[in-house]
């Protein structure tokens, strides 16, 4: 069974802000008149999908969950987190969902090698990228790399 995180009003806040920023950028590239254009969203340290309030002890949706219920919906999505049982989680939780694709790896690694190459200026494909370690997790290499394809990262302290 996985423990959930218990989160305080900050972080509450924080999904909130992250929230609106994400259906605010899918809102605008979904309506590029390119027909090719293609954007995604990742989400470097997903977690299960879901927390537990402090306040008031329920259960609230992650950033990943947040992300999968905007409209216009990004193309694909790439969540990650290390911690094998959270990855499992987050899998059965979006498991009816299309286009989703959960790691449970190194984020430093996954986004050099498997998700940053996706998205490429040529190919109209960009990238809304949430980096929100919990520690000391994300290597420099990541953020020194992200805009050399196309990402826009959101870094959150």
């Amino acid at each position: 069974m996985v423990k959930l995180d218990t989160v305080g009003y900050w972080t509450e806040v924080k999904l909130d802000i992250i929230r609106e920023y994400a259906q605010a950028y899918s809102t605008i590239l979904a309506a590029r008149r390119q027909s090719n254009f293609y954007h995604i969203y990742i989400d470097a340290f997903a977690g299960p999908g879901l927390q537990v309030s402090r306040r008031t002890g329920d259960f609230i949706p992650g950033s990943p969950l947040n992300a999968l219920n905007i409209r216009p919906r990004f193309k694909e999505y790439h969540l990650i987190d290390r911690d094998g049982e959270k990855a499992d989680l987050l899998r059965e939780i979006t498991r009816e969902y299309e286009n989703i694709t959960v790691y449970s790896e190194d984020c430093n690694r996954i986004l050099l090698t498997k998700v940053f190459p996706l998205v490429r200026w040529k190919d109209y494909r960009r990238a809304l990228c949430l980096l929100d370690p919990y520690g000391l997790d994300l290597s420099w290499e990541v953020v020194r790399t992200a805009p050399d394809f196309n990402m826009y990262l959101t870094l959150c302290p």
